[in-house]
């Protein structure tokens, strides 16, 4: 044991003397309160922070800053991080066998057990198995034990030791394999705040929100290898071309999914700035590289999946890469990046406008794979939504007036036939396709964010018709049954705010779903991060018909894609975006939905942008602003408000104030 004593004498040697530090913290959590929110880890090397478990002969003492175990053969402990983490464990170990322990990682608290979380889906929910631990013991008996590289483990929140042996552990870490490009996990400066005490939980799901995205920064050695290893796993294949990445879940598929980046892309901007750019970047810069140079189509998924193996290819994941693009534009103003990439955009647009029926102006649905949604096909309203939003933002940006006439032109037509086609006037909603009654959450959400809507009648109709899906805890959509996705409620919740204007439905909606998916059922999730997706009920047995074989171990539960409120809070209820590349431009439109206060705080390429809302009293706002030099904004006063003060200055009766830097 003399190695574990000379580990714990150390520790106690180099802990702080009460006091030291304390008051800079107090200060800082008093002029930054949103930073008692953040959930990213202080150290790259992490360890647990409290006893899960503890089954057979076996303790645990805790010992300054470590915990340590004495276990029996046959017993098992497990450890709580607090967190969701991932990356390689570690810890020192003392033991007369050379194979003394068994490893098993769990990201749900319902699935800590002596096997795994599985990577693959089976029925058994066995896939993963138990990592043997082999060391090479030295003459006390002691070792360092580190997981080997292959198997690295993107996500997870507990660890269990399976004792196969009399042993004893300690100094146990995970050492962070997330976000590699930020050496310091706490550095991402955007924020969201409420200052409403009956509103605190927005604060802790925005940056719950953000902690998902985080996960979800891949380097790109620490892909899902394939075929798949069985039993155990294998994280050593390439995700990209270049790391890091950003991808769909911590623990799996690990790999770049275009439509998830319709999420995870602006996320992980306005939560991480430059961090997120660049993970982003590095993201299209891998489907540019895979893009198909006869059709100009772009791959439905990153190098690490069976589906890119096979050759699989989305019409709806095209569209939505073109839409990353634009809002990887929009946000970093790298236009030497745009106009390298032109080229790439043109035939991907290109693409697009050729699968356009010339007879009818809609989009024949043919590659049909999707988020999992059932009845694909056909003149698909989420697949002509997305198309609209590709053709009128990459006309934006596009610097050939001729070029950006025919797209626009296109986008017109295709915006006539959709109402004309399909609105069902009835309903009060958009079916799904030409062919079905079926009215869709994600067509109805996308045609209502993406301005599809002809009259605000419809919009209003709409945001209402979406409605009528909830149940207690969120929307029940329609195309998958007895699924509540986070990835298409998302969407949901920014078309109640950016389609229709409806902020009181939009903080219900964020409430019951995103509330429960954090708080409403803690024996079920992390607590930190966001999940792939539920059952009607609440379950994690996701997807069970659709692939997933009724295994709920399989289901992610750090998934990025079900970060919407993070772009809702800030670009909705506080209404601050991106107008113009980079932040040249800007807007500034409030609907606080019921709330006293709302702040946000995130960076672009042109610099630091942040805002503050405050109610004052009845038809009074108080509003500060900071923006980069050379930018200009508009900020639209909310209705009901007769006075406002901007930045000290007072305005009294005007609907617009016109806001720029020289």
């Amino acid at each position: 044991m003399q190695l574990l004593s000379m580990y714990l004498s150390y520790l106690v040697s180099s802990v702080l003397l009460p006091g030291v530090g304390a008051g800079a913290a107090a200060s800082d959590e008093s002029a930054r309160p949103w930073e008692q929110y953040v959930l990213s880890p202080s150290t790259r090397n992490p360890a647990p922070v409290a006893v899960h478990s503890i089954v057979g002969d076996a303790s645990v003492k805790e010992c300054k800053l470590t915990h340590v175990l004495r276990m029996r053969a046959g017993s098992r402990v497990s450890m709580d991080f607090g967190v969701e983490v991932g990356g390689h464990v570690s810890f020192n170990l003392q033991t007369d066998s050379e194979a003394p322990l068994s490893l098993a990682f769990s990201e749900s608290p319902s699935f800590v057990r002596n096997i795994s979380d599985d990577t693959g889906s089976v029925y058994t929910m066995d896939w993963d198995q138990a990592l043997e631990v082999t060391v090479d013991l030295d003459d006390t008996g002691s070792a360092f034990y580190q997981t080997p590289p292959e198997r690295f483990r993107g996500g997870f929140r507990f660890l269990t030791f399976n004792a196969l042996a009399d042993i004893t552990v300690f100094n146990i870490t995970c050492q962070i394999g997330f976000a590699p490009n930020m050496p310091d996990l706490r550095a991402g400066n955007g924020y969201f705040y409420t200052a409403d005490a009956d509103q605190e939980a927005l604060n802790r799901i925005w940056h719950a929100a953000a902690y998902t995205i985080q996960t979800n920064m891949a380097a790109t050695n620490t892909g899902r290898y394939l075929p798949q290893v069985r039993p155990g796993w294998a994280y050593n294949a390439t995700l990209g071309v270049v790391s890091p990445v950003l991808v769909d879940g911590a623990k799996r598929d690990r790999a770049i999914w275009p439509g998830d980046l319709g999420i995870i892309g602006p996320v992980a901007m306005l939560a991480y700035g430059a961090y997120g750019r660049e993970a982003l970047e590095n993201s299209l810069e891998t489907l540019f590289y895979y893009q198909n140079a006869s059709t100009g189509m772009l791959p439905f998924a990153g190098p690490a999946t069976g589906s890119f193996r096979s050759g699989a290819q989305s019409d709806t994941y095209h569209a939505w890469g073109l839409i990353s693009v634009y809002d990887y534009t929009m946000y970093s103003g790298n236009t030497e990046w745009l106009a390298k990439h032109w080229p790439n955009v043109t035939r991907a647009v290109e693409f697009i406008i050729d699968h356009l029926d010339p007879r009818v102006g809609l989009h024949n649905q043919t590659h049909q794979n999707d988020w999992a949604r059932q009845g694909t096909g056909g003149y698909n309203s989420a697949l002509n939504a997305l198309d609209y939003h590709v053709l009128v933002s990459m006309a934006s940006l596009s610097r050939n007036d001729s070029q950006a006439s025919l797209w626009r032109s296109a986008a017109a037509r295709l915006k006539a036939q959709y109402n004309t086609l399909l609105w069902d006037d009835e309903a009060g909603l958009y079916r799904d396709n030409t062919e079905t009654t079926l009215h869709a959450q994600d067509g109805n959400s996308l045609a209502l964010l993406y301005n599809l809507t002809q009259t605000p009648s419809q919009a209003t109709a709409i945001s209402a018709g979406l409605e009528r899906n909830w149940n207690d805890i969120g929307p029940v959509t329609p195309e998958l049954p007895d699924t509540i996705s986070p990835f298409i409620s998302g969407l949901e919740l920014l078309a109640h705010l950016h389609g229709a204007r409806e902020p009181e439905r939009a903080l219900s909606l964020l409430h019951r779903l995103w509330g429960f998916l954090l708080d409403g059922s803690p024996d079920t999730m992390t607590g930190s991060t966001f999940v792939e997706g539920i059952t009607a009920n609440g379950s994690l047995y996701y997807r069970s018909e659709a692939g997933y074989k009724y295994d709920a171990a399989y289901t992610s539960l750090s998934h990025g894609w079900s970060a919407g409120p993070a772009m809702a809070l800030v670009t909705g209820v506080l209404g601050f975006r991106i107008t113009g590349l980079g932040g040249v431009a800007w807007e500034l439109s409030p609907q606080l939905g019921g709330l006293r206060s709302a702040r946000a705080g995130f960076e672009t390429g042109l610099g630091w942008f942040e805002a503050e809302v405050e109610v004052v009293e009845d038809g009074e706002m108080r509003i500060s602003l900071e923006s980069p030099q050379g930018t200009r904004g508009t900020v639209l006063v909310p209705r009901g408000y007769g006075k406002v003060l901007l930045n000290g200055t007072v305005h009294e009766g005007v609907r617009i104030i016109q806001v720029g830097h020289d």
